[in-house]
Parts: C-alpha cells; structure tokens; sequence
C-alpha cells in the first residue's frame, strides 16, 4: 500500500524544504506524502503552479465573502472537489464541514479515506481574511487558532 504515495522533498510549514544537518534534503515517506500533497493542493490557488495550471484548490474565492449557505456550499464543494482530485484517495470518502465563518475568517475540517485504507484522515483548515493566509493544520489537533 505504501508504493501508491512514493516519496517528496519534505517541506514544512511555510512551504520551504527541509534539510538535514548533513546538507540533504529530507524525503516524506508513506502517507507522510499523501498528507502533504493534500495541504498544498488546498493550499496552492488553481493556475498559479507554472507546469501544471490545473493543479490546487479555490479556497480563495470564499474568504472575504459573507456567511450564506450558497457560499458554505461552494466552499466545502471546492475542498471535496481538490481532495478528490488526488487519485489516492477513495472516491466519494472526501468531507467538508465548516466549523465557523464570521469577520474573523473561515474555519473548516476535511476529511477523507485514502484507497484500501478504513480509517478517515482528518485536516482543519484556517483561513484569515486579514493576512490572505491558509493554515492547514492535522484534524486531530486541539488548537484551532488561526
């Protein structure tokens, strides 16, 4: 099962590469990949990536617009549809569910499953109006301040 995430340069979280002590660059491995993928796609707005203009998310749309259902529906539409949009993950499993959307900015968990796994995996995703700024954290985390 692990063959299907491979491996990426390992980057943390401003999106800059890691590298060792010894001056090379440290590897994701496993679902460790998987999982980073996701937080970029979401992270990364659609058509800005130069060789793949196809790839991220529009989560962008929705941060300065106001609460109505029209707008949770397309925003947690655009986060199943970037999550599904990676074949690792098994389709129809992808989530979305807004935690809160007030002045102070969007907050949201997604989830998914990836293929032949049965345990969901869970991200929160933070979205601060003022600074622009998308802070993609592990669902399991109690801290939800952005």
């Amino acid at each position: 099962m692990e063959h299907i995430f491979g491996q990426d340069i390992k980057l943390d979280s401003q999106g800059h590469a890691l590298i060792a002590a010894n001056g090379e660059l440290v590897l994701t491995e496993g679902v460790d990949t998987g999982l980073q993928d996701i937080r970029e796609a979401l992270k990364t707005p659609v058509g800005t990536l130069f060789y793949d203009e196809t790839y991220g998310g529009r989560i962008y749309h929705w941060i300065k617009d106001e609460n109505t259902e029209t707008h949770r529906m397309g925003f947690t539409a655009e986060v199943r549809r970037t999550l599904r949009n990676d074949p690792r993950v098994e389709t129809g499993s992808e989530t979305c569910r807004i935690r809160s959307w007030d002045e102070k900015g969007i907050e949201a968990e997604a989830g998914w499953q990836w293929i032949g796994q049965s345990h969901m995996n869970n991200l929160v995703i933070g979205i601060d109006p003022a600074t622009m700024e998308v802070v993609i954290k592990d669902g399991c985390s109690h801290s939800t301040s952005f």
